[in-house]
């Protein structure tokens, strides 16, 4: 459990290594909020998660009562967890702004985070009671990094999005390759390394001068778009010729790895001309301080 448990830590760490903090001053005048309901879903779904985690942590451990009675404890707790922190993270949240680039880094270091922790624990093929753990520690790492993250780093909203969507489709297309090749085991650890490459390779990606400059959030759902249709295409197109066919299974795959990268490629330049105005001010970087580290990032 502990050799599990560093694993996953070590892993969560990875994409706050790889970026570089500069501190941006605190401008006065109202603040933005356009990124809190986002933020506040993230932050409370985690608090549901904890509680429940806790509930069955508890009882293997003989702390909560067996039988029905688990179930009204369980609940309370989960109730209590869900509540306090979307009571917790709405009044941070509201007292010291987020705007939509803050929450979606916010939320992005959350998410990868704990998808580590569970990459992390399949592939050393632990027990339930690590797993729970495991998602809970990185989910506190990841909530941490987030916080200081947006915080202190300066991205705009499509920037934090070109991120998530290298890092999406770079895990995506290793799995299908993986697949394509037949492979018996490796999945876990190998398709959360690539997570991780990916998102590493995101984060020099979308720095301002290099594609992120003045891209926006909506282009890169386009991208997202692009290579979901690109994944899509390519199987369905063997399909039509070839029919459900079972010995052709790495075909399929082959076609789903060819069509993941042309849709990225196709959509990046058909929507080259997307974002015609690069100015600070149309893309919208954080600009102020998101939240102040609260409780280790635990909200």
């Amino acid at each position: 459990m502990a050799r599990a448990l560093k694993h996953t830590l070590q892993m969560t760490s990875l994409a706050a290594a790889l970026v570089a903090t500069t501190p941006t001053p605190v401008q006065a005048g109202p603040k933005n909020q356009d990124g809190r309901p986002e933020a506040l879903i993230f932050a409370t779904t985690f608090g549901f998660y904890e509680g429940v985690a806790a509930t069955w942590l508890l009882a293997e451990h003989d702390i909560l009562p067996d039988g029905e009675d688990i179930i009204g404890w369980g609940s309370l707790l989960t109730l209590t967890t869900t509540g306090g922190t979307f009571a917790l993270a709405n009044h941070v949240t509201k007292k010291y702004g987020v705007n939509e680039a803050e929450g979606s880094m916010f939320n992005s270091s959350l998410f990868w985070a704990v998808l580590n922790g569970v990459g992390g624990t399949v592939a050393a093929d632990a027990d339930a009671d690590t797993m729970l753990w495991s998602t809970l520690v990185s989910g506190w790492t990841g909530q941490a990094v987030g916080i200081l993250l947006a915080a202190n780093v300066d991205r705009t909203p499509g920037q934090v999005g070109l991120m998530n969507t290298t890092s999406t489709w770079v895990g995506g297309e290793t799995l299908v390759i993986l697949g394509a090749a037949g492979a018996d085991k490796g999945y876990s650890l190998v398709g959360t390394l690539a997570v991780d490459a990916g998102l590493g390779l995101g984060i020099l990606l979308s720095q301002p001068g290099m594609l992120g400059r003045g891209i926006s959030a909506e282009r890169t759902r386009l991208l997202d778009l692009g290579a979901l249709c690109g994944g899509l295409a390519g199987p369905a197109a063997l399909f039509m010729v070839w029919g459900p066919e079972d010995h052709l299974r790495e075909w399929y795959l082959g076609a789903v790895a060819v069509g993941i990268p042309a849709g990225l490629a196709m959509t990046w330049h058909l929507t080259r001309h997307y974002d015609r105005d690069t100015s600070k001010s149309a893309t919208g970087g954080t600009g102020q301080a998101l939240m102040v580290p609260l409780a280790g990032g635990v909200f």
